[in-house]
């Protein structure tokens, strides 16, 4: 997993953890959908960072282009600002304040404090709420699967530019659990995000901060 990819990844994991936030706002009410609104909205009433999220989660990737298909396994753990995210044998932490990447098939660790305006794309709660906007939504209706029923939602970026043509969210008619979601890429790449266990957990501070005493082999790159 190479860091442009690796920085990739993260966006789609915060992308799916932004459409979990209060849908508030839209730059088009007329555009969207009331029941498809009300179904988003009951699932974030159970969604609740403040004291602590674990998401296990696999994201799918398909391109078109080729045939291939790639998937990745990733945890997910969120506190406010704070949070680490597992993928592959790359941990991202952030503590507020500072973020360390730990590589550990290199044997490397990079510290670095991001400047203000680079904080919405490390940090998923300020990315989560520029996601919050500028979408219009349709209900796509019920659906069975695997024995259970969903509910399926879809969003259109107002943003011609945007990479993604269609994002389709399926919801748990049961328990109102937002399980997975696909984006539909323009370039021929669709990526599928969904969660295997979500839930919440206490979680310390000390989750989010990169212990070097546990790691004594490991390369320390300090860029601040």
């Amino acid at each position: 997993l190479t860091i442009l990819n690796l920085e990739k990844m993260k966006k789609i994991v915060y992308l799916f953890f932004a459409l979990l936030l209060p849908i508030c706002s839209f730059a088009q009410e007329e555009a969207v959908d009331p029941k498809a609104k009300a179904i988003l909205e009951k699932a974030v009433d159970a969604f609740d960072s403040k004291k602590g999220i674990l998401a296990d989660f696999l994201i799918e990737i398909k391109d078109s282009r080729n045939g291939k298909t790639e998937t990745i396994p990733g945890i997910l753990l969120l506190k406010g600002e704070k949070f680490k995210l597992s993928l592959r044998n790359v941990d991202t932490y952030f503590d507020g304040k500072t973020q360390s990447v730990f590589m550990s098939n290199e044997k490397e660790v990079t510290i670095s404090i991001p400047e203000k305006e680079d904080l919405k794309d490390i940090n998923p709660i300020l990315l989560m709420k520029s996601y919050q906007t500028d979408y219009k939504m349709r209900y796509l209706g019920s659906k069975k699967e695997a024995g259970l029923m969903f509910e399926e939602v879809e969003l259109y970026p107002n943003d011609l530019k945007s990479q993604y043509s269609i994002i389709r969210l399926k919801i748990s008619k049961e328990k109102l659990q937002l399980k997975s979601i696909l984006l539909k890429g323009k370039s021929g790449i669709d990526t599928k995000l969904s969660i295997q266990n979500l839930g919440n957990k206490d979680l310390s501070d000390a989750t989010f901060i990169f212990d070097e005493k546990k790691f004594p082999d490991v390369e320390i790159i300090d860029l601040r």
